[in-house]
């Protein structure tokens, strides 16, 4: 069957539920895919296509690349820009629903859009500065952080209606969500702190004072520890849920955003030019990689980090484990992508 072919490292669990899908659409067994028409074939390489792609935000192109990741022979590959909003900068990617959502800073909107059909499906107008955003599946929310208006908008992921907008810090930037939807954090940059959001009753319930200008946030895999960039005083804080105990991890010039993979955290430095590596147990700085000009966005699919570069307007794939690059995109122009990009497999 060709389409498993074509992705050479397809999961063979999506190529199962393609089949079920189609199976269930056509009335015939799945043995008997392979003399269906194109159009079962079309839909099965797109339901895994979306399993393994990077959403990048151009903000600088007022659109979005769509990358594979998993694309067999020369490696990942461009697969089309997707026109937004204007000057999108935060993304968040719904597996569930095989979509992005974006905030457009400029546009003051958000759009969705579709990663099977690539295409902006929708759009809406949200606040002042939508900046950073995040989805929860488990809600069937979208947090979206305006920057001017200090404000976190709460909004359905159907048709991104207002559910509340909530008075929330200056400036806020970064925005997560614990894995079971209960919590919400938020980076009040100009004050310093991270707020955490009651997301039963969109309250604040705690702020945390961390470092200066805190930026991007992250959750660790295990949910344990909120991991916050702070770009004036070029440091992570390490936030023990827990025990409210607060860290601080030296890093580069003006980190950015984290991302975690093999038992580490992956930090880049904007004004480094540079990707931090931090032991996950110990907090120590495994090493410090040159890499590109200014890196911002990162993520990662398990296996390999995904930085996104400013100015060199590039996707760069670098392995967890060996440190080593392995992939080199071509983006829009301006690329950001701040925020959960990548839909991993």
């Amino acid at each position: 069957m060709r389409l498993a072919q074509s992705r050479g490292v397809a999961s063979s669990s999506a190529i199962q539920l393609c089949q079920s899908w189609c199976s269930a659409r056509l009335g015939m067994p799945s043995s008997k895919l392979q003399a269906t028409v194109l159009v079962c074939l079309l839909a099965c390489a797109a339901f895994v296509q979306a399993a393994g792609i990077a959403v990048v935000t151009n903000q600088g192109g007022d659109s979005v690349s769509l990358v594979d990741l998993a694309a067999a022979g020369p490696g990942p590959r461009l697969l089309r820009e997707v026109a937004v909003g204007l000057a999108p900068a935060g993304v968040a990617v719904d597996r569930g629903g095989y979509r992005a959502f974006v905030s457009n800073a400029e546009g003051r909107s958000v759009s969705v859009v579709d990663l099977r059909a690539k295409v902006q499906t929708l759009q809406r107008e949200v606040g002042a500065g939508p900046v950073g955003i995040a989805h929860d599946p488990v809600r069937h929310r979208v947090y979206v952080a305006d920057w001017y208006r200090n404000s976190l908008w709460v909004l359905a992921d159907a048709d991104l209606s207002t559910v509340a907008e909530l008075p929330i810090g200056r400036a806020p930037a970064g925005v997560e969500v614990s894995a079971d939807g209960s919590l919400v954090f938020v980076a009040e940059r100009d004050d310093d702190t991270v707020a955490v959001v009651d997301a039963a009753t969109l309250q604040v319930t705690t702020r945390h004072a961390v470092g200066s200008h805190p930026f991007g946030l992250r959750l660790a895999p295990d949910g344990a520890t909120l991991w916050v960039t702070n770009v004036l005083s070029h440091d992570l804080s390490v936030i023990d849920l827990a025990k409210a105990a607060i860290a601080t991890v030296p890093v580069g010039h003006r980190p950015y955003c984290v991302a975690f993979a093999a038992g580490r955290a992956f930090v880049s430095n904007q004004y480094g030019d540079s990707v931090s590596v931090i032991d996950l147990g110990s907090l120590q700085t495994v090493t410090t990689l040159p890499l590109v000009t200014y890196p911002e966005g990162i993520d990662s699919d398990g296996k390999t980090v995904w930085v996104v570069s400013w100015m060199d307007e590039l996707l760069l794939g670098i392995d967890a484990v060996s440190l080593q690059r392995t992939a080199t995109v071509p983006l829009g122009r301006n690329p950001r992508g701040f925020g959960r990009f990548v839909l991993a497999e």
